[in-house]
């Protein structure tokens, strides 16, 4: 079986279909994913294989700048949002992954919810396609619009809108949003913390002094010193020990402190920077929540733009986090609550319960087992 994953070429959405890509490789699957050159990396990290194609981040942001004067990353502009997205990232990818997808002849397409180049590769092919889904149910709407808009823009271009054969759904039920009914296909997959690949050691964190011990993370695209800098003081003055993740654009240098209850990090894989850490502060994001969750770690979480505020919200409903709304955020207000949510134990009972929920989802290998006998059973 050849499968082809596909998504929003940012790691936020690619690094959440890792561990299926890698339950389909171990099989003896052909596994690709489909990347811009600045993300190839990943797919070598994990010897799978590349698909070059489809336009950068940076340039489909630019493109949507130029047609409608607004900068995605600083707007909540529903329709450039929708444009970004959709039109945009399909006016600059759709042919060159079309042909690319043609060459490698994929039997079945998987890709992130907002990736709407994925499911016209599968149209385009005449093969199904599943939409790996990346959190609680909160975008509804939103992706349902975009749907609207990739529908027409597949019109304008001789391809129809298929429905997804599957629906993998990563959301364990406790933090799933209130009246949410399964769609037709629905299959429940567990989440997982992005790991180091199959065979590869990562190197160990350095280990942290001071108490409480927090993990510092705020993505790789929301990471800013200007907001994260007093955060860190506020953290140090009540004794915290503090991992700092940097993201893609930070250093060491843009922090202006020195102290030896401060470790900063460079990109290492989420398992591995949640190690001895009692809590985590963070953006919200959905991928961020479900690693820490997976491993019984409560959270603080600073919403900071997309689907943030929504998935932040499923999490402190089921107890296992506390928001911060304020905006700016107060730091001795977020540093008194990562110490309340690190020392007392309701949260981290929830945060252990769900973490029992997460385990006893079926595995990545047990779900690429059950896709691979659908795909068989309904060819034969």
């Amino acid at each position: 079986m050849r499968v082809l994953f596909s998504g929003v070429p940012a790691y936020g959405h690619l690094i959440p279909l890792l561990p299926l890509a890698r339950a389909f490789r171990a099989r003896g699957d052909e596994v690709a994913l489909m990347v811009p050159a600045s993300l190839a990396h990943l797919a070598a990290d994990e010897g799978l294989e590349a698909l070059i194609a489809g336009a950068e981040s940076q340039d489909v942001i630019a493109e949507v700048g130029r047609r409608t004067g607004v900068d995605v990353r600083r707007s909540g502009d529903v329709d450039a949002v929708i444009e970004a997205f959709v039109t945009a990232r399909l006016d600059l990818s759709a042919d060159a992954c079309a042909d690319a997808a043609h060459r490698w002849r994929p039997d079945l397409v998987i890709h992130d919810p907002m990736d709407f180049v994925g499911p016209y590769l599968a149209s385009v092919r005449d093969v199904p396609h599943a939409v790996h889904t990346f959190g609680a149910d909160v975008s509804a709407g939103f992706i349902r619009a975009s749907t609207d808009r990739a529908t027409r823009d597949y019109a304008a271009r001789g391809v129809g809108w298929r429905e997804p054969r599957w629906v993998l759904d990563i959301c364990p039920a406790d933090l799933q949003v209130e009246g949410w009914e399964a769609p037709p296909g629905w299959q429940a997959l567990r989440p997982e913390a992005h790991r180091a690949a199959v065979g590869v050691r990562p190197r160990t964190p350095e280990p942290l002094t001071g108490d409480p011990k927090v993990l510092m993370t705020f993505g790789t695209i929301f990471s800013d010193p200007s907001v994260l800098n007093p955060l860190l003081r506020g953290l140090l003055a009540h004794g915290a020990g503090v991992r700092v993740t940097l993201g893609t654009t930070m250093s060491p240098g843009d922090f202006a402190l020195d102290s030896d209850r401060v470790v900063f990090e460079d990109f290492l894989p989420y398992e591995s920077l949640l190690d001895g850490v009692d809590v985590v502060l963070a953006h919200g994001g959905a991928g961020t929540n479900l690693g820490a969750l997976a491993a019984g770690l409560p959270l603080v979480l600073l919403p900071q733009g997309a689907d943030q505020g929504g998935q932040a919200e499923r999490v402190a409903a089921a107890g296992a986090a506390v928001v911060v709304t304020s905006d700016p955020a107060d730091p001795a207000e977020v540093a008194r609550t990562v110490v309340e949510v690190a020392t007392s134990p309701p949260y981290r009972e929830s945060a252990r319960r769900i973490a029992r929920r997460i385990a006893a989802m079926p595995t990545p290998g047990e779900v690429a087992d059950r896709l691979a006998d659908t795909w068989a059973a309904e060819r034969a």
